[in-house]
């Protein structure tokens, strides 16, 4: 159903004994170390060549590894990416105490040839195995590249040079530009960019693990200058970069003096990477200084799909210059970004949207109004209309990320798009500083934005939350994240070997340490012992405009601590308060309880309190103590207190009046005109004031489970009229705390028919079901995120995503079946027979040739069938037939012949085809009945949309489809540019065959206008004459013969008869 395989295990991290061990069974608090462990952290990175994969593992404590193997406990490897998982045991050698694994490269992939692919990932745990439980009690992840494949790996670059020459240019060097791989992000180039003036020069550092090791640094200056020479530009003076982009299959070079083009990666590596220097007429007298490149990188199979910008902006204003440019794979011919509809623009970004085939401009009008503009595309060019309304917003921003999931804005604020740029939404604003690069994790949903300042905010896949890190970045660092989604900080540092240094940035722990909370007051108030409302005041100055309300609904999921003790979970919010002075109010889970000012630093709360009313609709009341003595009272250190009633409306404190409080109530329905609240029955909550309250990002309490073993960032194949199924759950590690429904985003919604069912299981848990549907004749794609909404950004699992792609799935072929089938055995070996007794195959002769129209004697195919090279061959009067399976070899028994190939009826193996079906001549109206077969699936009859073609593969030509059952004349017409043959529809297809022996067809199988499948399937049948018929012919013939000699003498008689004389008697 699905291209990727599952583990049915439950994977924990950590070493945890997850079950009782017998007192025989070792002790699991052993870590294990595998070669390939980086020294920092428990990270496998581990490479793929053409030679064997061989790991090593071991224990601290190499002694208990008999002892481990002997309770069952043995490492097991699981590699996997996005479609397909494999896994491995390890062996022990119980000589070295090493657990070792030895994998051919042909077990994890057959694949040589240098192309971009995705990086596996690695699962390397122990794995217990009894008769009750099978568990993985502890796992190393990591990564395996595949160094063969990789593109920009295959090529040297420029001249390499030391890492002592960049540490003495560390002084000059302002930023450093990196730019990964798209299928594989621990690939990545690196560059320097340098305080202009400084240094002369372009010098690339390409890393295969991250820049943690294995880090080479080139310097490439010359060969450019040459490129530059080439086209007269005779003075290098001064070359430096500005931008880099390594894309699936080149990688862009932007210098002061031009953009220069890698040649294609994927063609054969026999010498130095070469360069090309673009001349891209718009672009003739640009300042490329201040121009950037912009790419959306993402992993692509259909190179099409590349695209690349060149923007140059000399100045902020709209009114200054602005060119843009860009290009498609393979980056031969490049278009201006203007349209009538973007007249004088200041262009700022351009991306391409892959998953609608779409171009997104982000602008700047004369107006200074701030366009986000969606044109569709066609044969490269923009459509001069947009495909809906450009998004304006008010606000100078700098760039556009665009992600599977999502769009993100960034600059002075960040707004986030989840329908592919129709419409964006606010998440946060900065104040001084500015948003200047995005950074992307895609296996784990993290975005980190850094500014200019040096700061990292950080947000979470398709959620408006936000988080500012405890972090800065100095000017000579850059952020990147490895293929794990680890988020690295890489920077200049002259003292390490290869004058890169590294830390791993823990991003929970900078999370939890984020501040959110702002200053002003918040009445509580208890509506159960476990649920609160805390409600926001927005008046204690004297300003008249209504409050403001600072909570939104990305603060859901976030913890309020107080300082007087206790903490509140936000659940949910109210964003609308029918209460004057009230701005808002926010539902709230008590995890610990809040605490209230104590007796004996609140005396007050001993004394009765009575409530009255200041008007009847009670929006104020008066606060005053019953039996209070003179001294004691409120005052203005009470002010913006809370009066908290358990169960009740709550008081907040806003003014004083002749010893009594002033106060607005939370809820003043419940107030009567008068009433009493006994001593002990109310207390003083302190929420006013810096300091006194605080919120930071909660703990993370939900977990979203595959229940299928869907993998992050999976991608499935769905075929055409093919349903799939994905089922998903929703737990809250507090069932008391509520939790909503959980969430689904699609990138496109049209690509197929996806459908989505909620439900709730015996336990009350949130079940989740997906129906995707694939319904429509045309390659698409959707990316689907299913997501908790409130879920923390601590949370690890809170989120899902998944493609779907409509493609020919992994496995699926066309089969011929029979009504009465015929088994393996008796094909091979049996004599199968019908009703009355006639046999249903027939032996072909050793080194057949089947007839041609030229005469019977004459074959004009070179298809071989029964092939024996040492027998003579059949019907020898050309010489246009050759021998596949037998080529060069002597006898049969050296062709190789295996039964799989004696089974089948492809024309590529007919050397082997001995025995084909036989049918009595005349054959009229044979049914081809045809399915579709997968594997674990049962077999589905072949009908529309699908259709077929049918070609006898030796050009004979005495043969018919018959059936009224062709392609519509509407599908005709639709494809008559294209359509070469006639289109059958599948279902009632026929043939008849008016000659003799064998006729072997090929049906081929394909939806219009689809990603075409290899759906082949071939029929042979031998056509053969009954002794019952050529007896009724030679009947026939001598009954004929007999007939026409009568009717002849007849005919003769009757001549002879007219031409007699006729006798008169004489005249007289």
């Amino acid at each position: 159903m699905m291209n990727v395989f599952f583990i049915t295990t439950l994977i924990l991290s950590g070493v945890v004994n997850v079950f009782n061990l017998s007192e025989h069974e070792p002790d699991m608090k052993e870590l294990l170390q595998c070669s390939g462990q980086t020294e920092q952290s428990n990270r496998l990175r581990l490479y793929l060549g053409l030679e064997n994969l061989v790991v090593n593992c071991t224990l601290h404590k190499t002694d208990q590894s008999a002892v481990y193997a002997a309770s069952g406990i043995k490492p097991t490897i699981v590699i996997f990416n996005r479609t397909n998982s494999v896994i491995f045991s390890f062996k022990l050698n119980k000589n070295e105490s090493v657990w070792q694994v030895n994998i051919p490269r042909h077990k994890i992939t057959n694949s040589k040839e240098v192309t971009p692919v995705d990086e596996w990932y690695l699962d390397c745990g122990m794995f217990y195995n009894s008769s009750k439980i099978s568990t993985v009690l502890y796992t190393l992840k990591g990564t395996l590249l595949d160094v063969i494949r990789e593109p920009v790996l295959q090529w040297s670059i420029g001249e390499e040079i030391s890492a002592g020459v960049i540490a003495s240019l560390s002084p000059h060097i302002v930023k450093l530009q990196v730019s990964q791989s798209p299928c594989a992000r621990d690939v990545a180039v690196l560059a320097p960019v340098f305080t202009p003036g400084k240094h002369a020069g372009v010098i690339l550092s390409i890393t295969r693990s991250a820049f943690t090791s294995q880090t080479r640094w080139v310097n490439i200056t010359l060969s450019l200058c040459a490129l530059m020479n080439e086209v007269g530009i005779f003075s290098c003076d001064g070359i430096s970069l500005v931008d880099l982009r390594l894309t699936n299959c080149h990688l862009f070079l932007l210098t002061n003096r031009g953009l220069f083009i890698s040649q294609d990666l994927l063609s054969s590596a026999t010498g130095p990477l070469n360069f090309t220097l673009r001349s891209i007429t718009p672009l003739a007298k640009v300042n490329y200084t201040v121009a950037t490149l912009w790419f959306s990188s993402h992993c692509a199979t259909d190179f099409s799909d590349d695209y690349i910008a060149l923007i140059s902006s000399e100045g902020k204003n709209a009114s200054l210059h602005s060119s843009c440019v860009y290009s498609q794979y393979p980056f031969k011919k490049w278009f201006s970004c203007q349209t009538s509809a973007m007249n004088k623009h200041h262009y700022i970004s351009f991306l391409h949207d892959h998953h609608q085939h779409t171009a997104l401009i982000l602008s700047r009008t004369q107006k200074g109004a701030t366009d986000v503009s969606v044109f569709g595309l066609q044969e490269g060019h923009l459509k001069a209309s947009a495909k809906f309304p450009p998004a304006q917003l008010d606000f100078e921003p700098k760039g556009i990320i665009l992600l599977d999931t999502h769009i993100i804005l960034y600059g002075s604020e960040v707004w986030m798009s989840i329908d592919r740029g129709a419409t964006f939404k606010h998440v946060f604003s900065l104040n001084e500083e500015e948003v200047m690069e995005v950074v992307s994790c895609a296996v784990s949903g993290v975005l980190l934005l850094l500014t200019d300042k040096g700061h990292m905010y950080l947000m979470k896949s398709v959620m408006h939350k936000f988080a500012l890190l405890n972090e800065t970045l100095d000017h000579q660092s850059s952020l990147l994240c490895d293929h794990m989604g680890i988020l690295m900080g890489v920077s200049l540092d002259p003292t390490h070997p290869i004058a890169l240094s590294y830390k791993s940035i823990n991003i929970s722990q900078l999370i939890v340490e984020y501040e959110i909370g702002f200053d002003g007051p918040l009445a509580l108030q208890y509506s159960t012992h476990q649920s609160v409302l805390l409600h926001e005041y927005g008046q204690m100055s004297s300003s008249p405009s209504a409050p403001q309300c600072h909570f939104s609904h990305n603060h859901v999921g976030n913890v309020i601590y107080f300082s007087a003790g206790g903490s509140v979970m936000i659940t949910d919010l109210l964003q609308t308060h029918y209460q004057k002075g009230f701005a808002c109010a926010v539902v709230g889970y008590v995890i610990e309880p809040v605490g209230g000012a104590s007796l004996e630093a609140e005396p007050i709360q001993g004394y009765h309190l009575l409530v009255e009313k200041e008007v009847v609709e009670g929006l104020h009341v008066y606060l005053k103590l019953s039996g209070n003595v003179s001294t004691e009272g409120f005052d203005e250190a009470h002010v913006g207190k809370t009066v908290v009633v358990p169960g009740f409306s709550s008081y907040l404190i806003t003014g004083l009046d002749a010893g009594r409080a002033l106060a607005t109530p939370t809820m003043p329905a419940l107030i009567l005109p008068q009433m009493t609240h006994q001593a002990g029955d109310w207390l003083l909550f302190h929420s006013f004031g810096l300091g006194s309250w605080g919120m930071k990002e909660g703990p993370c309490h939900h977990t979203l489970h595959s229940l299928d073993g869907l993998r992050n960032d999976a991608l499935i194949s769905i075929g055409v009229q093919e349903n799939l199924t994905f089922t998903f759950k929703g737990f809250n590690v507090n069932p008391s705390l509520p939790m909503k429904r959980m969430k689904v985003i699609l990138t496109d919604p049209f690509a197929m028919r996806i459908t989505a069912k909620h439900s709730r299981d015996h336990t009350n848990k949130h079940i989740l079901t997906i129906m995707a549907y694939g319904d429509l004749w045309k390659q698409s794609a959707s990316t689907v995120t299913v997501f908790i909404p409130e879920a923390s950004l601590l949370c690890t699992s809170s989120s899902l995503t998944f493609t779907l792609h409509t493609v020919c799935p992994e496995g699926l072929s066309m089969v011929f079946l029979m009504p009465r089938p015929i088994s393996a055995h008796d094909w091979l070996q049996g004599d199968p027979r019908d009703e009355s007794g006639n046999k249903r195959l027939f032996d072909l002769p050793v080194n057949y040739r089947p007839p041609s129209q030229e005469d019977v004697s004459i074959p004009t195919t070179g298809n071989i069938y029964n092939a024996d090279p040492s027998k003579p061959m059949f019907r020898q009067h050309d010489h246009v037939s050759q021998y596949k399976q037998c080529a060069g070899k002597l006898s049969a028994e050296e062709c190789g012949c295996s039964d799989s190939l004696r089974l089948s009826s492809l024309t590529i193996n007919s050397d082997c085809r001995k025995r084909v079906l036989k049918l009595k001549h005349p054959v009229n109206d044979f049914s081809i009945t045809l399915f579709l077969r997968k594997a674990n699936f049962p077999d589905q009859p072949l009908h529309s949309p699908y259709f077929v073609t049918v070609t006898e593969v030796n050009n004979r030509t005495d043969w018919k489809v018959t059936g009224t059952n062709a392609a519509p004349d509407r599908l005709r017409h639709y494809l008559k540019e294209t359509l070469s043959m006639t289109l059958y529809n599948p279902e009632g297809l026929h043939i008849n065959c008016y000659g003799y022996e064998l006729f072997h067809f090929r049906i081929s199988g394909f939806v219009p206008g689809m990603v075409s499948c290899d759906l082949v399937e071939e029929v042979q049948m031998y056509v053969v004459t009954d002794i019952t018929d050529i007896l009724i012919y030679v009947n026939a013939f001598i009954l004929g013969g007999l007939l026409l000699c009568c009717f002849q003498r007849k005919v003769i008689l009757r001549s002879f008869l007219k031409r007699r004389p006729t006798v008169k008697p004489a005249t007289p």
